[in-house]
């Protein structure tokens, strides 16, 4: 059976592996149901670094939407040559809104020490997927560099 906490911050939240709960969150033009997840050990609880960082994203969720969008147009732009390599049909993306056909969001995480990162399922790697992250500092990247 899953632990349940009602975290002051984050609402109800299960447990297995980490703490998580879906949310609705629109992007690139598109309502998706996403993971809300805070990582911890053991079932420990979440922590107030995590707390800060959720409460901060909810704040600023246009504007952090706004820099997960921009930040994955630059990446595909920049790097198209190498991402058609897996991707048969890659492309610039000039809006967007094209990103809803590249990528899928799954999951928003918050890591222990309020680390802030995006998880993609994405179609130039279908192993990996995709990765922004937010705090700290911004970096784009595969999901394998930053979990």
């Amino acid at each position: 059976m899953e632990a349940i906490c009602k975290d002051s911050v984050f609402g109800e939240m299960a447990y297995k592996h980490r703490w998580y709960k879906q949310q609705s969150l629109s992007m690139f033009g598109r309502e998706w149901t996403i993971t809300i997840a805070a990582k911890a050990y053991s079932g420990k609880p979440i922590t107030e670094e995590q707390q800060k960082a959720y409460s901060y994203f909810m704040r600023n969720e246009k504007e952090m939407i706004d820099i997960i969008g921009e930040q994955l147009k630059c990446y595909v732009n920049e790097n198209l040559s190498t991402l058609a390599e897996y991707w048969i049909s890659a492309r610039n993306v000039t809006n967007i809104s094209e990103l809803a056909q590249m990528v899928t969001p799954k999951t928003l995480l918050f890591k222990q020490d309020g680390s802030t990162l995006m998880l993609l399922d994405c179609v130039w790697d279908v192993e990996s997927g995709m990765a922004v992250k937010l705090t700290p500092n911004i970096e784009v990247g595969s999901q394998d560099l930053f979990l």
